[in-house]
């Protein structure tokens, strides 16, 4: 089955839909604003079903984003896989009592807008500093790119200044 826009929760999870497909990048606004280029495709493994009698929704979402890189200013693409596994709750109190076991998503009036929890995710699993490889071996003190300067200096052993008080007594 596509991927739809929105999903009825009740009659997803009583077929336990299975939702395969492609995801068009361009298609989610948040996250195109923040690529380098919004051409891929990202691939969506959705199944909606029940997991210890709660409606939950879990599958896989991966592929290729074009990001810069925020300390060249170069594009470089990020191979992407993020793992979903969501309880789908309809109060506070069900999503309080479930915050320490699982990730509850809150759901109102049996409807899941399933293009905005994708995108929303894919947000959450971006990296906050996004650089290529080369610059991250370079802020890491990797590889032949890393300068003398990445290392850290070791500075000279000082004496504590307060070692001259063991000599006194109280």
């Amino acid at each position: 089955m596509p991927i739809p826009q929105k999903i009825r929760v009740s009659t997803a999870v009583n077929r336990r839909e299975h939702y395969v497909g492609e995801l068009a990048l361009s298609t989610l606004p948040k996250l195109s604003g923040l690529l380098a280029d919004d051409a891929s495709v990202m691939q969506v493994d959705l199944l909606a079903c029940k997991i210890i009698g709660l409606p939950a929704l879990t599958g896989v979402v991966e592929g290729p984003l074009k990001l810069e890189c925020s300390r060249c200013n170069k594009p470089y693409q990020l191979g992407l896989r993020h793992e979903l596994d969501l309880r789908l709750v309809s109060s506070e109190e069900e999503e309080q009592r479930l915050m320490q076991d699982c990730e509850p998503y809150w759901v109102q009036d049996d409807e899941l807008a399933l293009r905005d929890l994708l995108e929303d995710e894919l947000l959450l699993a971006l990296p906050m500093l996004p650089r290529c490889d080369s610059c991250e071996n370079i802020v890491n003190g990797i590889g032949a790119g890393a300068t003398e300067s990445a290392a850290p200096k070791q500075e000279p052993r000082r004496e504590n200044p307060f070692a001259a008080l063991k000599k006194f007594k109280l």
